[in-house]
């Protein structure tokens, strides 16, 4: 597409970190020369990611999905903090787990840019998660910074 296009800049939202750091990736391998802009992920007040996919979570399931942006911002507010990688992931799956959340497919801290797994935050990193409530599969991601 960006070659029949030829946009001098692309928006894509960072709600789909692993898109977005792909298609990145892409742009600089492929030298298409594209500005490509991240935009913010926007949330309820309550802090639940906005997604079209919330339409299908009950009332109750709803009120429960919000445990996921919580449980991430502690987890990256822990790990930017010293505390282990591991077990603030641990952590996470064990909220969300607690109030529902069934499977959970992933939470992982990973490399911003590369997306590589990280066991130490020493450098931009980016906490990433997938995981199913009800029949309703939301993700999310926060970014996290080193000190």
């Amino acid at each position: 597409l960006f070659n029949q296009v030829r946009p001098d800049f692309a928006i894509f939202g960072e709600k789909d970190w692993q898109q977005l750091a792909i298609l990145r990736q892409l742009n600089r391998d492929l030298d298409f020369g594209i500005e490509i802009i991240g935009a913010p992920i926007r949330r309820d007040g309550d802090g639940l990611a906005l997604s079209s996919r919330n339409a299908y979570l009950s009332v109750d399931e709803r009120a429960k999905a919000v445990a996921l942006p919580e449980a991430l911002k502690q987890a990256a507010t822990a790990i930017q903090g010293g505390a282990d990688v591991d077990q603030s992931l641990d952590a996470a799956r064990a909220a969300l787990a607690a109030v529902g959340f069934d499977p959970i497919d992933y939470i992982t801290l990973v490399d911003a840019q590369s997306l590589e797994p990280m066991k130490k935050l020493d450098r931009e990193g980016r906490l990433l998660a997938a995981a199913r409530m009800g029949k309703t599969r939301l993700i999310d991601n926060v970014p996290v910074l080193p000190a």
